[in-house]
């Protein structure tokens, strides 16, 4: 995996970065380790669900430049 099972601080990065940019955006995950956690509301619109799955979706870009 891209970040490994109780990972290092400098192995943390990847994912450290794409939470960030998710909440540049105003998406807020949830991370655990090697983990996102999405959990919206359940009140949520279709329309805003697709916008914060468009975030995570571009927010996932940054974890490409480490992947092998």
């Amino acid at each position: 995996g891209l970040v490994p099972f109780n990972p290092t601080p400098e192995q943390y990065l990847p994912i450290l970065e794409v939470v960030a940019e998710c909440k540049k955006q105003g998406v807020w995950p949830f991370h655990h380790f090697n983990r996102i956690h999405i959990a919206p509301p359940l009140n949520i619109s279709e329309q805003e669900l697709v916008q914060g799955l468009e975030v995570i979706d571009k927010a996932l870009d940054i974890a490409d430049k480490y992947a092998d």
